[in-house]
């Protein structure tokens, strides 16, 4: 869920990502398991955005959560440009 939304947003134009950059965290269900999508927007001193698609999903056997992350930097030109894995450590 959280690849194919972090997918979606690529496509949509610089200006409209900027304004999802208070949008609510989302609940939703996978099979049994509850969790949350939260979509962090974040402005560069460049004048571009860091995107962050977060997702937790409770354990099923275990206290706790898993975590998946897709991320990605678009600019005012409407190019992109990818984040480093150990950038994501940030979001865990």
């Amino acid at each position: 869920m959280v690849e194919e939304r972090g997918s979606c947003l690529r496509q949509l134009p610089f200006i409209e990502l900027k304004r999802m950059a208070s949008h609510p965290i989302e609940n939703v269900v996978v099979g049994s398991r509850k969790g949350t999508i939260a979509l962090i927007i974040l402005s560069l001193p460049s004048g571009g955005i860091q995107v962050v698609v977060q997702g937790f999903l409770k354990s099923r056997f275990m206290p706790g959560s898993s975590v998946a992350c897709h991320g990605f930097y678009k600019y005012p030109d409407e190019t992109i440009s990818e984040m480093a894995a150990e950038e994501f450590w940030d979001f865990d």
